[in-house]
């Protein structure tokens, strides 16, 4: 039987703060070229959804066929470098996350 951490008297779990990667061409997938108007920029530039961007771990999930999810804070940005979206505790497959040492950079 599941007992939720809140149903007893133990101390709730703490989040995991590592840094991490996150490959963004794993998450999304491969570039959908069949979408229309994709040769005009949107105002503010293109959104980069390819590359490695920092995000921090803050848990693990893991689905009922065995698969790892890591759950992580991180910002995709436009061509210009100006966030465009923040991701909290996004669900990222495990093989999209790859560790960073904290001080790091892109």
């Amino acid at each position: 039987m599941y007992e939720s951490w809140a149903s007893t008297t133990g101390r709730p779990p703490q989040p995991l703060d590592r840094p991490v990667w996150v490959d963004l061409s794993a998450f999304y997938g491969p570039a959908d070229d069949s979408v229309a108007g994709a040769e005009d920029p949107p105002p503010g530039g293109w959104l980069v959804a390819t590359g490695r961007v920092p995000g921090l771990l803050k848990w693990w999930a893991r689905a009922v066929d065995g698969r790892w999810f890591g759950k992580v804070n991180f910002a995709v940005c436009d061509s210009y470098g100006a966030v465009v979206a923040e991701h909290l505790a996004a669900l990222v497959p495990a093989s999209a996350l790859t560790p960073r040492e904290a001080d790091q950079h892109r």
